[in-house]
């Protein structure tokens, strides 16, 4: 999906539905929403991805042998996105600067999916699961890509290339995960057999 929108993006123009969605999102963007989407913009930076990895990690003791894969799945995404800028080079809606894929959708669909896979794999119970999974998807990716629209600073395709990225390099970091379980009990609690992928 990634590149199929880079490729569609790269002539330079809105995608078909692009304008009439925008204009339809900032049409209904009353001040009030727009202060909401200010406070939920944060929610594609480091101000919060940050210390949100940080209570990742102190709340699931079972992620912390590979902090660094995820750490490493959360910082290639915004550097993926930023080089991808230049290659598709297409302007924001409302300025000349390049703003194809969305850096904050990006980031926020790489930390909501990973938090996804590390709920998993902390084996949370199903109340607590679907807890995590509506605050993600409500918050990272819903609240943080309509964001980006409702002020003014991104397509919305550049917010779905942006989830697609980001989604791709967490999962990116999960297959890996899968793929090579630890030596010690950490597979039994991916719940991985000794190939490496999941069992039944």
């Amino acid at each position: 999906m990634f590149l199929v929108l880079s490729a569609a993006a790269a002539t330079g123009g809105p995608l078909p539905g692009d304008a009439p969605l925008r204009e339809a999102v900032l049409a209904a963007a009353s001040p009030a929403l727009v202060a909401v989407a200010r406070a939920l913009n944060h929610g594609g930076t480091w101000k919060v991805l940050l210390p949100g990895f940080a209570v990742v990690l102190a709340a699931w003791p079972s992620v912390r042998a590979r902090w660094w894969l995820w750490a490493a799945a959360l910082a290639v995404a915004p550097l993926l996105e930023n080089a991808w800028k230049s290659v598709v080079a297409r302007p924001r809606p409302a300025d000349l600067s390049m703003g194809f894929p969305s850096g904050h959708a990006t980031a926020a669909a790489a930390f909501a999916v990973l938090v996804l896979y590390l709920a998993r794999r902390a084996r949370l119970g199903p109340g607590a699961q679907t807890l995590v999974t509506a605050l993600l998807a409500t918050f990272f990716l819903l609240g943080v890509g309509l964001a980006r629209v409702v002020l003014n600073a991104h397509w919305p395709s550049d917010v779905v290339a942006g989830w697609a990225l980001g989604t791709a390099c967490a999962s990116a970091a999960a297959w890996w995960d899968l793929r090579h379980p630890a030596a010690t009990g950490e597979s039994r609690a991916t719940g991985s057999g000794a190939s490496g992928r999941p069992s039944a």
